[in-house]
C-alpha cells in the first residue's frame, strides 16, 4: 500500500480566468496632501500651517461622513464627499459605500474599485468579501471568472463548489484532493464538494491514512477518529492501536508484538510517534527500547533523527548521573545539531571539558563557529587551563552587542561594545516620505487612533520600500511616537545600530516611578517590555496575554489584589499606566519568590514560576550560563538571553551604572523555603 503524501500543487495545474491584481510600489500622487504630525515633528519638518489646518478640518469631516454612511444617510454623506476627494482616507469611504451594498453593486463597480485602489489593503479586503457574497448568492460563473489564488481554505472550497456546478468536475476534484491533506478540520464550505468527491471514489484508503497521519501528528485524535470511520474494517485496528499509544506512550513497548514481520508506513508512524512521546516522558525506558528496535526496523533518516533528537534532549534535561551516562552509551547515529547539543551540554554539566570539545567538533562549520559555540569552546578551553586559546576565542565575539559577546567580554575583562549609529534623515526627505499614499493613510489612521487599520497600512507601505526608505520610515514612526512600528521597520531594514530607535524610552516617567516604588531596576522593566511587546500597547498574544507587559488576566487580578486596587478587566490591561503598574509589581514579586535572583524571576515571567521550579538543579548549584542553556523551552532560553542583553542596553540609555553581566548571574540552586509566594 503506497501511503506517500501527495505533492501535486493544484495551482500549478489550473489557469485562472482573471489575472491577479498587481501590488506594485505606491506612487506619489499629487492628490494626497501632507499628513499632520505631532508637534515635536512639526517644528522639525516645517509643515505648512495652512495644510495642517486644512487636514485637521478634513479629518473631522471624514469622521462625520463615515458616520453618515454607516447610518445609511447617503444624502448627507454626498454633501460632504466632494470635500474629501483629496483626503488620504477617502478610499475608506468608497470601501464602506460599496461594502454596504455588496449584494446589489455591479461587478463593474467592484472591479473599478479594485483597479483604482489596488495599492491599498482595502482592495484585498473588498475582494474577499465580494467573493464570499458571490458564493452565498450562487453566482458561480462570476466567482470562477474573478477568482485568484489564496491560502484561505474556506474560499478555496467555495471555488471548488463553483467549479463543480459549472461542469468543471475534474478541476474541482483535483482541488479537493489538495485541500484534503490537512491535519485540521475542514470548514463547512467544503462539505458539498467533499461529499461529491467521496461519491466519485476519490476517498481511497491511501488518502484516508495520509490525512490520519497529519491529524495524529498534530494530536487531533478526535479528527483522526472521525476520518477513521471511513477506513476498511481490517484497517481500523491500526488506528485504535495508534490512539492507545498516544494516550499511553509506554504501550509502544507492547505494540511491537502486533507488527511481527510487517514493515508498513503505518507501523513506522506508530513507532516513531510512540517513541517520541515515550522519550519525552520516560527517557531512560525509551533509550533502552530504542537500542532494541533501531536496527530491527528500516527507519529512514528523518524518522531516526526525530526519535534521537527528542531522546537526546530528554536525557540531557533529566540532568541525573544515570541519564547522562545513558546518553553517552547510547551512541546516537544522528549528527543533527539538535542531537549533538544535548551531548555538549551534558559534557559541560559533568565538567567533562575534553568531551565537550569533542562534541563541539562534530558540529557543522557554520554552527561550530556561531557566537554560542565559540563562547562554550572558549569556556571549555579556559577550564582546561588553555588560557591563550580561550582568550583568542573570546576576543572573536566581543565586538558584537549580544548576550554571548557580553559574557565573553566579562571573561577577559573587556568593555562592552554598545555602538550607537543614529539614522539622520534630512527633514525634507521625511516630508517627501509622508507623501507616499500608504504612509499618509497610516499617519491619518494613527492620528484617529484606528491602530489596527494603521498597522495594516504601514505594513503595506514598508513592504514596498528599499532600505533607505525603510530607515527613514523607522525614524518617522519613532517621531510619531509609534515605537513598535519603528522597531519592526528597522528589523526589516536589518539595521541594528540606532539604539535610540530600537530601544525607546516610551512611558519613561511612569516606568521609573513604578520601578522605584517596587525597588527594582527600571532597565529590567524596560527590557521586559521591549521583549514582551516591543511597546505595542494593545498587544494580545494567542495565549491571552495583554498589553505592554503581556499580562495574563488571572495573574493581573492576583497582583491587583496585592496592590489593593480595583480588579482589572481586559480593557484596563490595555491601558499603559495600569499594565505597567501591575507588570512591575509582578516582576518584584517573582524576584522575591526566587530570593532576589532576577534570572529565575525573568524566566518565570515568561514560562511561569512552577515550570521554572521544576527546571531547578536537583543537587548542587549550577552556573547560570549553563542553566540558561539547559532551559527546556526554546522560547524561554531566547527570552532570557534577550532580556539580559536589553537590560544592559537600557541601563546605558537611562544613564545608570551598569554591573557586568557575569556578576548578575548568580549560581542557580533550588530556592530555600523562605522564598515568598506570589
Amino acid at each position: 500500500m503506497d501511503l506517500s503524501r501527495l505533492t501535486v500543487k493544484y495551482w500549478a495545474n489550473i489557469f485562472f480566468a482573471s489575472s491577479v491584481l498587481l501590488l506594485g510600489s505606491s506612487s506619489v500622487s499629487s492628490a494626497f496632501t501632507l499628513a499632520k504630525m505631532p508637534k515635536q515633528l512639526e517644528s522639525n519638518t516645517s509643515i505648512p500651517l495652512k495644510k495642517a489646518e486644512q487636514l485637521e478640518k478634513q479629518r473631522k469631516l471624514f469622521v462625520q461622513a463615515e458616520k453618515a454612511l454607516k447610518l445609511g444617510r447617503y444624502t448627507q454623506y454626498k454633501k460632504m464627499e466632494h470635500r474629501l476627494n483629496d483626503y488620504p482616507l477617502y478610499p475608506y469611504l468608497r470601501f464602506i459605500e460599496l461594502e454596504r451594498r455588496l449584494n446589489s453593486t455591479s461587478t463593474q463597480k467592484i472591479q473599478n474599485f479594485l483597479q483604482t485602489y489596488h495599492d491599498t489593503p482595502l482592495a484585498n479586503k473588498l475582494y474577499y468579501r465580494w467573493i464570499n457574497s458571490l458564493a452565498r448568492r450562487g453566482k458561480s460563473k462570476t466567482l470562477i471568472q474573478y477568482f485568484r489564488p489564496t491560502q484561505n481554505t474556506r474560499l478555496l472550497c467555495q471555488y471548488a463548489n463553483a467549479l463543480h456546478k459549472t461542469d468543471k468536475q475534474g478541476m474541482a476534484y483535483s482541488l479537493m484532493g489538495e485541500l484534503w491533506l490537512t491535519g485540521k478540520s475542514l470548514p463547512k464550505s467544503c462539505d458539498p464538494i467533499l461529499k461529491k468527491w467521496k461519491k466519485a471514489g476519490y476517498m481511497t484508503s491511501n488518502r484516508l491514512w495520509a490525512r490520519i497521519h497529519l491529524a495524529m501528528n498534530k494530536g487531533k485524535r478526535r479528527l483522526a477518529t472521525y476520518i477513521g470511520k471511513s477506513l476498511p474494517k481490517e484497517e481500523v485496528f491500526w488506528l485504535s492501536l495508534w490512539k492507545k499509544v498516544q494516550r499511553n506512550p509506554e504501550y509502544v513497548l507492547k505494540a511491537d508484538q502486533h507488527f511481527k514481520d510487517q514493515h508498513s508506513p503505518i507501523m513506522h508512524w506508530i513507532l516513531v510517534d510512540g517513541m517520541t512521546r515515550l522519550s519525552r516522558r520516560k527517557p531512560l525506558i525509551a533509550a533502552k527500547y530504542w537500542q532494541e528496535i533501531r536496527h530491527k526496523y528500516s527507519f529512514n533518516k528523518e524518522e531516526k533523527e526525530r526519535i534521537e533528537r527528542r531522546l537526546a534532549l530528554s536525557l540531557a534535561r533529566a540532568a541525573t548521573p544515570l541519564s547522562r551516562d545513558t546518553l553517552k552509551k547510547l551512541k546516537l547515529e544522528s549528527r543533527d545539531a539538535q542531537v549533538i547539543t544535548p551531548h555538549i551540554l551534558s559534557a559541560i554539566g559533568d565538567k567533562d571539558w575534553e568531551g565537550a570539545l569533542a562534541w563541539l567538533n562534530n558540529l557543522k562549520s557554520n554552527e561550530r563557529n556561531s557566537e554560542r559555540w565559540n563562547y562554550w569552546r572558549a569556556r571549555a578551553l579556559e577550564e582546561m587551563g588553555r588560557l591563550d586559546e580561550a582568550r583568542s576565542l573570546y576576543l572573536q565575539i566581543t565586538d558584537n552587542r549580544s548576550y554571548y559577546s557580553f559574557l565573553a567580554a566579562d571573561r577577559i575583562g573587556d568593555r562592552y561594545q554598545l555602538t550607537h549609529r543614529p539614522i539622520n534623515t534630512p527633514a525634507a526627505e521625511l516630508i517627501k516620505l509622508q507623501h507616499i499614499p500608504a504612509v499618509a493613510r497610516a499617519g491619518e489612521l494613527y492620528q484617529l487612533k484606528r491602530i489596527v487599520d494603521a498597522r495594516r497600512e504601514w505594513h503595506f507601505a514598508i513592504q514596498r520600500m528599499d532600505k533607505k526608505q525603510l530607515l527613514m520610515a523607522a525614524q518617522l514612526a519613532n517621531k510619531w511616537g509609534w515605537h513598535d512600528r519603528s522597531i519592526i521597520t528597522l528589523a526589516l531594514a536589518q539595521y541594528w545600530d540606532d539604539l535610540e530607535l530600537r530601544f525607546p524610552l516610551a512611558h519613561k516617567n511612569h516606568i521609573e516611578k513604578q520601578a522605584k516604588h517596587e525597588n527594582i531596576n527600571p532597565a529590567w522593566a524596560f527590557a521586559v517590555i521591549r521583549q514582551e511587546s516591543a511597546f505595542t500597547a494593545d498587544a494580545r498574544s494567542s495565549a491571552g496575554a495583554l498589553g505592554l507587559m503581556q499580562l495574563m488576566p488571572r495573574t493581573a487580578r492576583q497582583v491587583a489584589r496585592s496592590l489593593r486596587i480595583k480588579r482589572p478587566n481586559q480593557r484596563d490591561l490595555l491601558k499603559s499606566n495600569i499594565n505597567i503598574k501591575l507588570g512591575v509589581r509582578y516582576l518584584r514579586k517573582l524576584q522575591e519568590r526566587f530570593n532576589g535572583n532576577s534570572i529565575l524571576a525573568t524566566a518565570s515571567y515568561n514560562a511561569g514560576p512552577w515550570r521554572v521550579k521544576s527546571w531547578m538543579p536537583k543537587d548542587e548549584a549550577q552556573s547560570a550560563d549553563l542553566w540558561i542553556e539547559n532551559v527546556p523551552f526554546t522560547e524561554t532560553r531566547k527570552y532570557l538571553k534577550r532580556v539580559l542583553t536589553y537590560t544592559i542596553i537600557y541601563e546605558q540609555r537611562l544613564g545608570l551604572e551598569s554591573k557586568p553581566l557575569l556578576e548578575r548571574m548568580m549560581p542557580i540552586s533550588r530556592p530555600s523555603s523562605s522564598g515568598k509566594k506570589i
